[in-house]
């Protein structure tokens, strides 16, 4: 990622004037003609919108041949559920966690198994998709429980052995077993590949980076009908295209990580062009029993949830899939950790926000410096 942020560069202002002189050719040759009513650019936007993976998707892009586009995306999320939704049974993935020795898998589940082991890789297990078992006996999968006290050091000693994504084999027909970084993305072939499971027991969970890979995969479909001016969000996860015709950037709003019942307050906002977005954070999603708050992130090095002062994690990437994911990493590593982690790996980019716990009800945050060119921070108590 470049590290100059939203300044207006040459290739920025040419590609904003190309977007505005392309609606603006076409506004003169329906000007051209009186039977024709639309006269600017926003008579070609349309916003379409619906529900999946447990929450909601809005889609707003820009059209000249005014589509409409719900039906696919539609069957893209659908299609997406079938193979990765841990909760539809049914789903590849369900039939994989509950298979002994492994199960046949889709290219949708193989493409997304891959995307997931490169950031497990690149975050030293912090990002572990295999922590499933822990996330289900801790109440926060598919599964329900309301007494995280009664949690047994025993049962989470013993989880703890089921999580290993770097034990993970491939094999296809009659070849050999292959580990995960044999494999690259986008070069493994079509059709489906059969996952083994070293350990019974062992299960997969992608709510992690589903979200944000789902995001991906409509903004691919939607790069393909041409459509470059466009804003994506499923359940809080963010792509951006091209700017609004007449130039502005897309601008998404950070939520003060407040308490999931208390009224929505905006943090701060950022603004987008041709990037992804995503935000984890432990301050909606957790159980409270005697005044002990236990957070939906569970650390897969140690089988419980974290217990640091981040309350939230924003990062901005090239695509929200892999936002998605290392938001969830930097929320398993804490605050300090994570500005360590992007001093020695700056080669990932360093567009990233943290919202810190202090005393009383303030927070403290952390704007890498490649990310303020982007954001407005929101003034108030």
């Amino acid at each position: 990622m470049p590290s100059g942020g939203f300044s207006f560069s040459f290739a920025f202002m040419k590609s904003m004037l190309r977007n505005v002189l392309y609606f603006l050719s076409i506004l003169i040759m329906v000007g051209c003609k009186p039977t024709m009513e639309k006269t600017s650019s926003e008579d070609f936007k349309r916003s379409i919108r619906g529900q999946a993976q447990g929450t909601t998707w809005s889609i707003v892009y820009y059209d000249l041949q005014e589509r409409d586009f719900k039906p696919q995306v539609d069957s893209i999320l659908a299609a997406i559920d079938q193979s990765v939704s841990t909760y539809l049974e049914g789903s590849t993935i369900d039939r994989w966690n509950k298979s002994d020795s492994g199960a046949m898998i889709d290219e949708l589940f193989l493409e997304l198994l891959l995307q997931s082991w490169e950031v497990y890789r690149q975050t030293n297990g912090a990002f572990d998709p295999t922590v499933k078992p822990l996330v289900s006996y801790w109440g926060f999968g598919p599964e329900r429980y309301m007494h995280p006290e009664q949690a047994d050091p025993a049962v989470i000693d013993s989880l703890l052995t089921l999580v290993d994504f770097d034990t993970l084999r491939l094999r296809r027909s009659e070849q050999r077993s292959m580990r995960l970084d044999e494999l690259q993305q986008g070069k493994t072939g079509k059709g489906s590949w059969f996952l083994e499971k070293p350990i019974p027991g062992m299960q997969l969970d992608f709510n992690a980076i589903g979200q944000g890979w789902s995001v991906d995969k409509i903004g691919a479909f939607l790069a393909e009908q041409d459509i470059e001016i466009f804003f994506v969000e499923l359940g809080g996860e963010i792509l951006a295209g091209y700017p609004k015709p007449e130039g502005v950037l897309w601008r998404f709003g950070i939520d003060k990580p407040v308490d999931g019942n208390a009224e929505r307050v905006l943090q701060a906002i950022v603004n987008l062009r041709n990037k992804g977005l995503a935000t984890s954070g432990s301050y909606r999603k957790f159980y409270e029993r005697d005044g002990v708050r236990y957070s939906h992130t569970i650390d897969p090095t140690t089988g419980y949830p974290v217990q640091h002062s981040l309350l939230s994690a924003t990062v901005v990437a090239s695509d929200a899939g892999y936002s998605d994911a290392l938001a969830t990493a930097f929320m398993v590593m804490g605050s300090d950790s994570t500005i360590r982690f992007l001093a020695d790996k700056d080669y990932l980019g360093a567009y990233v926000y943290l919202i810190n716990a202090t005393e009383g009800e303030s927070f403290e945050t952390y704007t890498s410096e490649a990310l303020k060119s982007m954001m407005e921070e929101i003034e108030g108590d």
